[in-house]
């Protein structure tokens, strides 16, 4: 399947998994966690950085907290946070509010309920393109 940005900013979406799942968690080093490189390289991709940092932080409690594994995969533990840069990008509001309640139901906080963001890959391309973000996905409009 081709991916819906393979480049972003110089970053290679493509490869993004192997760059920050390949770090450490147990003896790494401080800065160089697979969360800490996450959120370097969705700044790199244009994530605003208060919105890293809160994908930073569902990234890193869902492996330190051993979340289920539905939760893991939605912050980034099959993909690297490819999914997750690429929701940042096409809905940030719907990002914020879900990494809010995820984080929030994680330490017993107070934040609403948020709904998962869609993973579709045709809503996110429609999203990202409405934000000037160029995709790989052809929409069978105009010519090709």
């Amino acid at each position: 399947m081709m991916p819906i940005v393979p480049v972003l900013n110089g970053l290679d979406m493509v490869r993004l998994r192997d760059q920050v799942l390949t770090a450490p968690v147990f003896d790494g080093v401080a800065g160089d966690f697979p969360w800490d490189r996450w959120k370097k390289f969705a700044v790199q991709a244009g994530v605003p950085e208060d919105l890293a940092n809160l994908g930073r932080s569902v990234f890193r409690e869902a492996f330190q907290h051993d979340w289920p594994d539905q939760a893991k995969v939605e912050c980034g533990w099959l993909d690297g946070g490819t999914t997750m840069i690429l929701q940042a990008l096409a809905f940030p509001e719907e990002a914020k509010a879900r990494w809010e309640y995820l984080y929030s139901a994680d330490n017993f906080g107070d934040a609403a309920y948020a709904e998962e963001i869609t993973t579709d890959p045709m809503d996110m391309a429609e999203a990202l393109e409405a934000r000037g973000i160029k995709t790989a996905v052809f929409f069978g409009k105009g010519d090709a």
